[in-house]
């Protein structure tokens, strides 16, 4: 992965947004908020927009399966970037699309209730499926937002999430997505740019009514930068569990170096597999060597087994233009 320049990298983010935003003649941004880094960084760089543009930020958290941890970073981030703010809990949503899912599948009988914990558990049920239909109905009410102020919804996944498939299809994937072409780790290293360099050169040439919101802003990104990364669907304690690596310097390293040989060879009409080209190749030997051949298993065929995901993409800004 090459060092960036945050400053550069926030600077593109921010103009590039703008201007999608202006060009298409939008009238909000509208995001869905976890507490997580990446919602938190998004909704950083929508706030610079709405500065510069005037057009709002509409943010809102939708707790479910959420921890308490999260939810309390979610008011926190969405009071100190958002023009409009408010928590709205779509448990309601969610129970009736799992009862029809249930009674679809033939799990329930229409003419009696079920608790939600008994659906979830249903014969046809499965986490990952029921961390779905959350998703989606977390994107149907963002959407509906978006309608009724002739907005768009932000998206928030990174590299990282995008070529491991860490997302749902028409779930958590909105209609712009800032921050795709930056891996986890620049994620996290764009927010501890802000909340070193950024914000505290804006703190000294502050109002006393700007140094209250700046204060809290810095605070918000502080807290979730602390956040273990869940996918917020209570499927895991955490995004790296899942995942089966330690850290994301280690699944950034892995997917950074052999996405690119990947893509040359495929280019090329030599179709890869992690198990015989890739296998042989002497990065996959030094990779194995510093991480476990076991990590790079898990991580790559994660992403070998997600590549229906990407045949199609969100619109996203380039790399290129920053890196």
């Amino acid at each position: 992965m090459n060092n960036l320049d945050y400053s550069k990298v926030f600077e593109v983010l921010v103009k590039e947004t703008a201007n999608y935003v202006k060009v298409n003649n939008l009238k909000a941004m509208v995001l869905g908020i976890s507490g997580g880094i990446d919602s938190t960084v998004v909704a950083a760089i929508c706030h610079e927009v709405s500065k510069q543009t005037g057009i709002p930020l509409i943010g809102r958290s939708l707790p479910i399966k959420n921890k308490s941890d999260e939810f309390d970073v979610s008011k926190l981030v969405g009071e100190a970037f958002c023009d409009d703010f408010s928590v709205y809990r779509p448990e309601r949503s969610y129970r009736a699309a799992l009862f029809d899912a249930c009674a679809d599948a033939g799990d329930v009988n229409i003419a009696n209730s079920y608790y939600l914990d008994e659906l979830e558990e249903m014969p046809s049920r499965t986490p990952i499926a029921n961390g779905n239909l959350q998703a989606r109905c977390r994107m149907m009410y963002l959407y509906d937002i978006a309608s009724r102020y002739k907005g768009l919804v932000m998206s928030t996944d990174n590299q990282t999430e995008y070529q491991l498939g860490f997302w749902t299809i028409h779930g958590d994937v909105g209609d712009f997505d800032p921050i795709q072409g930056l891996w986890k780790t620049e994620v996290y290293g764009l927010a501890n740019w802000l909340l070193k360099f950024h914000y505290p050169e804006v703190y000294f040439d502050s109002s006393v009514e700007e140094l209250r919101e700046v204060t809290d802003i810095m605070y918000a990104l502080r807290e979730s930068i602390a956040l273990t990364p869940t996918d917020g669907l209570g499927i895991s304690n955490s995004d790296l569990e899942q995942i089966g690596a330690k850290d994301y310097a280690t699944v950034d390293d892995i997917l950074s170096r052999f996405i690119p040989f990947k893509e040359y060879r495929q280019k090329h009409g030599e179709p890869l597999h992690p198990h015989d080209e890739m296998a042989e190749s002497d990065c996959w030997s030094q990779l194995c060597a510093r991480h476990g051949e076991d990590v790079v298993n898990k991580v790559w065929d994660r992403h070998l087994a997600s590549e229906f995901k990407r045949k199609k993409a969100p619109i996203y800004i380039s790399k290129k233009l920053y890196e």
